[in-house]
């Protein structure tokens, strides 16, 4: 049985988790994009919805039956507990090689599981169940666990066939401003890794977007810089992009105040951010206007939903981006499309589809 896709021809492999601009960017992206693109969705609760299911269902509505690496992510502090959170509990207990989640995997047949690394002790008994499915199976190593990568490694080569099926994703986690001094430790991770299991893919990830944008109008998108550095090194073959879709690594919690209105506009290597003084739509229409006047960055043949959103409010529409969620979507959905398309500029150009907001 062939896995649901072939690791080594997938360009980008998005971490996103369920939240309502990250769903949405992803719902507004060409089909050619979401075929072409494989997401690794960390699953929480949505939204104040009461079950896992509405979640689940949100995620279907954005991508699909298409396949999707499924993760689980960490327990959130949240105000008051509910039956969803409960539910995400039982999906981490690792007792017998964390049965509640291979059962969860196997009643969906488009989730490519991720592993969960937790419990060492139940690895392998997991890791076994995971790939007699057939379907591939995702290693997500993240900074605190590189320590035991090369166990894990191990293990893996044990129980498949030398990694073929089998991605590894070194996460980075908060992203570095240093990606070239950072290069050769990442190299060494893939080396083990390829050492253990030839046949696999490595994929790279991390998050630099910034939390604040005072003074601030541009910054490298340190991610690609990486991967670049590190990519002459394996041969050019099984290495993947990955980021968080221009997502922050950390969830801000409030605090703050209403932030000030900002369009970003992401390039290949480099994001562009326009910041107003001003409140409300009338701070994102003068911030929109200055970015679609300037022939520099903005890109008006790039024909998706994030470009027509950013043109409808430098129109004055003020059902366009008019809150940081939309202004957020917006520019997710413009990045993960770029990211996807890196290299091929007729891909990134041909899309069809029409939009509705």
């Amino acid at each position: 049985m062939m896995a649901l896709r072939q690791f080594g021809l997938v360009p980008y492999m998005p971490v996103l988790s369920l939240r309502p601009a990250e769903m949405r960017a992803l719902e507004e992206l060409p089909d050619s994009t979401k075929n072409r693109i494989l997401p690794i969705v960390h699953l929480r609760a949505w939204m104040s919805a009461q079950i896992l299911a509405s979640g689940l269902q949100r995620l279907r509505e954005a991508y699909g039956d298409r396949p999707v690496v499924v993760a689980v992510s960490d327990p959130e502090v949240v105000d008051k507990l509910r039956p969803v959170h409960q539910e995400l509990d039982r999906l981490r207990v690792s007792d017998d090689g964390y049965r509640n989640w291979c059962n969860f995997i196997n009643e969906t047949e488009n989730f490519i599981p991720a592993l969960q690394l937790r419990d060492p002790a139940h690895l392998i008994a997991q890791l076994q169940r995971f790939y007699a499915l057939g379907r591939g199976v995702v290693v997500i190593v993240e900074r605190e666990a590189l320590s035991g990568l090369s166990a894990i490694a191990q293990a893996v080569r044990a129980h498949t066939q030398a990694g073929a099926d089998v991605c590894f994703v070194i996460d980075l986690g908060r992203g570095y401003t240093d990606p070239l001094e950072r290069a050769a430790f990442v190299r060494g991770f893939c080396d083990l890794i390829w050492d253990a299991c030839p046949l696999s893919a490595v994929s790279i990830s991390a998050s630099s977007f910034p939390a604040d944008f005072r003074n601030k109008t541009d910054q490298e998108i340190y991610e690609r810089t990486l991967f670049n550095a590190v990519l002459p090194h394996t041969g050019g073959g099984g290495l993947i992009y990955s980021d968080r879709g221009s997502a922050r690594f950390e969830r801000q919690r409030g605090g703050g105040g209403m932030p000030a209105p900002r369009i970003d506009y992401p390039l290949v290597g480099q994001w562009k951010f326009f910041r107003s003084d001003l409140t409300g739509f009338q701070g994102y229409r003068e911030q929109a206007l200055l970015l679609v006047s300037n022939a520099a960055i903005f890109d008006p043949l790039l024909r998706i939903w994030g470009t027509q959103m950013i043109e409808r409010t430098a129109a004055g529409d003020s059902s366009a981006i008019k809150t940081p969620a939309r202004s957020t979507a917006a520019r997710i959905n413009l990045h993960l499309h770029r990211q996807a398309w890196f290299g091929d500029p007729i891909g990134l150009y041909d899309t069809e589809d029409d939009w509705e907001d």
